[in-house]
Order: structure tokens, then sequence, then C-alpha cells
């Protein structure tokens, strides 16, 4: 099996205190299963980067369960880079503005 080093970019991890405050914010507990979500999502990314498609821009998102986030990676040789933590609701493809 293949294991990845997760490097989480700046902008992305900027996103996940966000979205976390902004859940934190309503109720300590929505916010804490989120974190956790978040956490145990980017965890599995260490071991299943590949089980998610690419798209046409060679990203891959995976969709959490409970929240409507999408965490987008890319894979590069042994690292997985964590490019955004985008909210579902928004324009498809906000993130890639940057």
């Amino acid at each position: 099996m293949t294991t990845y080093d997760l490097v989480l970019l700046p902008e992305a991890e900027a996103e996940v205190r966000q979205a976390f405050l902004w859940y934190f914010e309503r109720s300590p507990l929505p916010a804490d299963a989120f974190r956790t979500e978040v956490f145990d999502a980017l965890d599995g990314l260490t071991t299943s980067a590949r089980m998610w498609a690419e798209n046409e821009d060679g990203f891959r998102g995976h969709v959490l369960r409970r929240y409507p986030y999408t965490v987008w990676y890319e894979i590069v040789a042994q690292t997985v880079n964590v490019l955004a933590l985008a909210h579902q609701r928004r324009r498809p493809g906000c993130w890639q503005v940057r």
C-alpha cells in the first residue's frame, strides 16, 4: 500500500479554520463533528488518495459525508497537496481562481 505525505496549503488551512469558526459560532457540537470529519478525510488521503478520480484539470475531490464541503487536492509523486476546502454551494471551481 502506498503512503503519501500530506501538505495542507495555507489557503486550505484558512478555509478549514473559517468553516470551523462558522459552525462554532452556531454551536460547538457541530463544529467539533465538522473538524473530526475534515481531519479524518485528510488522514484518509495519506493512504487512499487515488480513490477519487481526477477531473479534467488533474485535481481530485473528496466529498465530505455530512457537511457540504469538498477537499480538493492533487497528487505529486508521493505527496498529496490539499489545495482547498470548498463549500459545495459556492460557484463551482471558485477555489481555482487563486
